[in-house]
C-alpha cells in the first residue's frame, strides 16, 4: 500500500518530498497511534504557556493566531490535515502564539521526546518533516507580503489559491474546489480587513466570475485569471523531491 493511500494526510504530504520506506511508514504509524478531539474554538496551544505535546492534524482545520490586549486578533495561517502543531516544542519552553480548532478537530498527540528520538532513528523522515516546517515558514513569508502590500481584492484571491494548493497536496481538494469552513470574520482576521470589506470583496470576486460558493464549498471558476490578478505563484507550495546531494548524506533503512 502506498503511503499516500494508507497513512493519512501526513503520509501523503511527506511522500511528496521523499519516497517512504516500510520502516519510515512504520514510524509514521507510530506517531499516529493515539487520537484526541477538540471542539470548535478550543485551544491546542496558548501563547506564553508551556508546550506539552506536538500534534499532527488528522481531520479538520485550526488557526494559528496572536491576540492584542484589546481583543483584536491576527490569524497567522491555517493548520490543515497533515500539518504539525508545536513541532519544535522540544526546543522551546513556551509557545509564541496560540492555536485553536476552527471546527471539530481530530489530532494525533505526540510526546516531544518521541520527536527527538524520531529525528535520530528515522533521519530521512526527519528531513521530510523539516521540509514540512520549511513550507510553513514560506507560508508566513507570503502572509507578510499578502497583508502588507496586496490590495483587499488581491489578498482574498491569493489566500483562496493558497488554500486550494495546500489541500490538493494532502488529497483534501478537487482540481478547483474545496470545503471551506471559514466565516467572513475569520477571513477578516486573516487578511487584516473589516468584515464589511471582506463581504464586498467576495461579492466582487463572484460578480467577476472568479469564484463562487456552493453550500460550504468554494469553487474557483477561473484559476488562471485569479492567479494572475492576485499575483499568485505556487512555487512556495509546489512539492519537490529531496535534493540528491541531501539524500546522499542521509542513510535510509
Amino acid at each position: 500500500m502506498k503511503a499516500e493511500e494508507g497513512h493519512g494526510a501526513l503520509g501523503r504530504k511527506l511522500s511528496a518530498f521523499v519516497s517512504l520506506s516500510n520502516a519510515e511508514i512504520d514510524c509514521i504509524e507510530a506517531m499516529q497511534k493515539k487520537e484526541l478531539g477538540f471542539s470548535a474554538g478550543q485551544d491546542l496551544v496558548r501563547d506564553g504557556e508551556p508546550y506539552d505535546r506536538t500534534y499532527v492534524v488528522k481531520d479538520g482545520w485550526a488557526i494559528r493566531f496572536k491576540t492584542l490586549s484589546d481583543g483584536r486578533r491576527q490569524i497567522l495561517n491555517f493548520v490543515l490535515p497533515g500539518d504539525f502543531v508545536g513541532l519544535f516544542s522540544p526546543l522551546f519552553e513556551t509557545a509564541d502564539h496560540s492555536v485553536a480548532a476552527l471546527g471539530e478537530l481530530t489530532v494525533h498527540p505526540i510526546e516531544p521526546s518521541y520527536m527527538v528520538e524520531l529525528f535520530a532513528s528515522c533521519p530521512r523522515l526527519g528531513a521530510a518533516i523539516a521540509w514540512s516546517a520549511g513550507r510553513d515558514e514560506a507560508l508566513l513569508s507570503e502572509q507578510v507580503v499578502r497583508i502588507g502590500r496586496r490590495s483587499a481584492y488581491e489578498r482574498t484571491g491569493h489566500i483562496m489559491m493558497e488554500l486550494l494548493h495546500r489541500l490538493r497536496l494532502v488529497g483534501e481538494a478537487g482540481q478547483r474546489s474545496f470545503e471551506m469552513p471559514l466565516t467572513q470574520e475569520i477571513l477578516a482576521d486573516t487578511l487584516g480587513l473589516s468584515v464589511v470589506h471582506i463581504n464586498r470583496t467576495l461579492r466582487r470576486l463572484r460578480e467577476n466570475g472568479l469564484l463562487h460558493f456552493t453550500r460550504d464549498r468554494l469553487v474557483i471558476d477561473d484559476l488562471e485569471r485569479l492567479a494572475e490578478i492576485s499575483e499568485f505563484s505556487p512555487q512556495y507550495l509546489t512539492p519537490e523531491e529531496m535534493p540528491r546531494q541531501t539524500a546522499a548524506t542521509i542513510p535510509s533503512f
